[in-house]
């Protein structure tokens, strides 16, 4: 009792004890299982092996036979002193034919008889034992009736023949030689040489006693799976599940010897089969699994026993090893116990001793963390505050107080060679920054930082990074020779920074380079003229790389001289309304700004955005109704943008919005017309002289303008308009008012009668008398 209460005390001890124990368990079950399953397996793979040499050489035997066969019909038939027989031989002819073919027949020991019809005179002459001994002889007579029949047998093949009438059995194999080769048999003189069965049974009896043989089974069967000679019938299963189980392995496989286990008439049978060369038959070989792998389940009541003894004393070994493995976890704990006395936070937890260890690990750990934490955050914000110093005022340092701060701050960076200032931008910026939390970005920015000085300082150059706690970080490189291709081998790099981290962080980078430079004094220099390199992302696009070099054309651009006609075109576009012209202008002007100072293209965009201001505001002094488009904020989305390809399309997308609203102007204004035209028309279509020009005269416009536009909304003219509303205001007063026919035709203008009924039949399909007629019939 003492002993369990002990076990129950020491969780982790007990833990210990039932893992050994469960592992042991696992791998004796495993392993027993793996020897069982590959014994069994290597057993049937030589089982198979065996069946298949034995069947090969089966098959092997069958051809040579059947090769003799062959050999000798086409002699015999070819045999000058039998080929009397076919013919129409005399007396002595049959005398000497027949003693040859008696020769022929005691010279071969798998010759069962041999058959010579003569068709011409329906006779027949045999040698062997189809011979007439006295009386008739029913194999021969059956056998000739077959030669008679008009359908011939299959010729030179191999046929079994069963006129005993026993199942499975064959009495003789035939192999028959016609006299020609048509399908017809007309008095056809045929030779049959008869096999004895006797020969392939002796070579089935060899499969048969290969293993099991009172249990097992050999047979022959044909293309139609049915059995044509067998070793051992009574140990045939079902017949026909037997044969679809062969014909479903043979259709799935191209071997011609297959090898499988198979449940029938609910027992397992080991099976095999080969595909022979003569007739499509196959030779089967069906076996008991049991009898197969007898051997196999034996050994497995001795491995169970094994297992058993072997079990138990892994049991008592376990306790052992758990009681060594245990001890230094017991010396812990008491140090432990000893510490946590103490300190009440450290009191052992319900769970096992690792649990209790792991609790104290985890206060000591935060502990140190914390402190460790705080010591590097120290000496993290002192690093920064000098290299941010070196960035600004390097000039000003003495050379004992650049030494003294490489010194206190182990700053990777070389006192001989050149310098090299990169400013690393991380591309749109502002919605980075809007969807990510500090946090993320203080883990971006060192993850970044971590990249840049690996991948730097691999290739012999010394490097720091500067986080500015803008939106930059920015690299000091050192070690740098005057050699031009060690700046090409930086800028490798710099391509080599970008693709690391967009592989990894999906961050689109944009870097600018200061040229390479001597002396740390110029280390604030060359920063400021990093950063104003950096500006020209906006030509170069993210994921550049900025060199002096590249706009070193743009940095000579210092007097900037207005496209004035460029101006004009665009103020145009936006007057006419034309999509063409406007984008093609803020193309070009955008194209012709590119190549100047950054400070000039900033102007250039900004003066762009103002003649897009001002032309939408002269537009809108001398309309009725005024472009309805906010362009105040446009000025400040342009500066926001971060390409030059950006800005284009936001300028485009504004030119569309403006020839947008123009169009949507004009067709408000058509509309407007439109409907005036035609309550004017619905108001005065009474009076008969109402025509375009009426219209025109109230509206105070052309005639033409008016008959142009209305034709352009209404598929149809004023005047046609006109006569619509008339004859529908006519048809009205025939349904409901019981007015004369002229007064009706006054009464919705109309002067000349004929002209009215004409008008009237042709839209309706009736003259006025008519459609009153017909209405008052309804």
């Amino acid at each position: 009792m003492k002993v369990l209460e002990n076990y129950k005390s020491k969780k982790y001890l007990l833990r210990i004890l039932l893992s050994i124990s469960c592992i042991i368990v696992i791998i004796l079950l495993f392993s027993s299982t793996v020897l069982h399953y590959s014994s069994e397996t290597r057993v049937l793979h030589m089982q198979e092996e065996a069946n298949r040499k034995v069947m090969n050489q089966i098959n092997r035997n069958l051809s040579y036979m059947n090769e003799i066969i062959n050999n000798l019909a086409v002699t015999l038939y070819s045999d000058m002193e039998i080929a009397p027989l076919m013919l129409n031989p005399g007396d002595m002819d049959v005398i000497r034919s027949t003693q040859r073919l008696q020769k022929s027949y005691i010279s071969s020991s798998f010759l069962h008889s041999i058959l010579i019809y003569n068709g011409h005179n329906g006779k027949a002459y045999t040698a062997g034992q189809l011979s007439y001994s006295s009386g008739s002889n029913p194999p021969l007579d059956q056998l000739v009736h077959l030669l008679k029949s008009k359908e011939k047998q299959p010729r030179m093949e191999l046929i079994p023949m069963n006129f005993s009438g026993g199942a499975h059995s064959v009495d003789f194999f035939s192999y028959i030689m016609y006299e020609s080769y048509y399908d017809d048999n007309e008095n056809e003189s045929v030779l049959v040489l008869n096999i004895k069965p006797q020969w392939i049974f002796d070579n089935l009896k060899i499969v048969n006693d290969f293993a099991a043989p009172q249990q097992s089974s050999v047979f022959i069967i044909d293309e139609a799976g049915q059995i044509i000679i067998s070793g051992n019938q009574e140990n045939i299963p079902e017949l026909n599940l037997l044969r679809q189980s062969i014909a479903d392995k043979n259709d799935s496989g191209q071997e011609s010897f297959s090898f499988f286990s198979r449940q029938i008439d609910g027992k397992k049978y080991v099976i095999s089969f080969l595909n022979m060369g003569i007739n499509h038959w196959k030779v089967v070989s069906i076996q008991p699994y049991n009898a197969v792998l007898g051997g196999i389940y034996e050994m497995r009541v001795t491995s169970v026993l094994v297992i058993l003894c072997f079990f138990a004393l892994s049991i008592a070994a376990s306790i052992f090893i758990s009681h060594k493995l245990y001890r230094p976890v017991d010396t812990m704990l008491k140090q432990i116990r000893s510490h946590s006395e103490q300190d009440d936070s450290l009191a052992q937890p319900e769970q096992d001793e690792l649990a209790y260890v792991s609790n104290v690990y985890s206060s000591m750990a935060k502990k140190l963390g914390d402190a460790l934490y705080e010591q590097n955050r120290q000496r993290g914000i002192t690093k920064n505050y000098h290299m941010r110093r070196l960035l600004l005022d390097s000039s000003l340092l003495s050379a004992d107080e650049w030494m003294e701060c490489i010194r206190q701050n182990g700053l990777r960076l070389d006192l001989q060679g050149g310098f090299l200032v990169a400013v690393v931008k991380i591309d749109d910026y502002r919605k980075f920054a809007e969807n990510t939390s500090p946090r993320e970005k203080a883990m971006y920015s060192f993850a970044i930082s971590n990249i840049a000085e690996e991948t730097i300082t691999a290739h012999s150059f010394q490097c720091e990074t500067v986080d500015t706690r803008n939106d930059h970080l920015v690299l000091l490189v050192s070690g740098i020779s005057a050699e031009n291709a060690q700046g090409a081998e930086l800028s490798k790099l710099m391509e080599t920074i970008q693709e690391i981290v967009w592989r990894y962080y999906k961050l689109s980078l944009s870097i600018a380079i200061s040229g390479t430079f001597e002396g740390y004094e110029n280390i604030a220099l060359s920063y400021s003229r990093a950063l104003q390199v950096s500006t020209y992302k906006l030509l170069f696009g993210r994921k550049a790389l900025i060199t002096p070099e590249l706009v070193a054309s743009n940095m000579e651009q210092l007097e900037y001289i207005g496209p004035a006609e460029l101006d004009k075109k665009l103020a145009e576009g936006i007057k006419t309304n034309d999509p063409a012209l406007m984008e093609s202008a803020v193309g070009q002007l955008l194209h012709y700004i590119s190549a100047y100072h950054y400070d000039h293209i900033v102007h250039g965009l900004l003066h762009v955005v103002d003649i897009i201001k001002t032309t939408v505001r002269e537009l809108n002094k001398n309309r009725v109704t005024t472009l309805r488009m906010d362009l105040s904020t446009l000025s400040q989305r342009v500066l926001e943008q971060e390409t030059m390809a950006d800005i284009l399309e936001l300028l485009l997308q504004t030119c569309r919005d403006i020839h947008d609203q123009l169009k949507h102007s004009e067709q408000d204004k058509n509309d407007v017309l439109i409907d005036a035209i035609k309550e004017a028309i619905e108001l005065n279509y009474t009076d008969m002289g109402y025509s375009l020009q009426s219209v025109a005269s109230m509206l105070r416009m052309t005639p033409a303008y008016i008959g142009r536009m209305f034709r352009q909304s209404e598929m149809m003219s004023v005047g046609e308009y006109i006569n619509e509303v008339r004859l529908n205001s006519a048809l009205h007063y025939l349904e409901t008012k019981s007015y004369s026919i002229k007064e009706i035709m006054e009464l919705v203008g109309y002067s000349n009668e004929s002209t009215f009924f004409k008008l009237f039949k042709k839209k309706f399909g009736v003259t006025p008398k008519e459609y009153r007629l017909k209405n008052n019939m309804k």
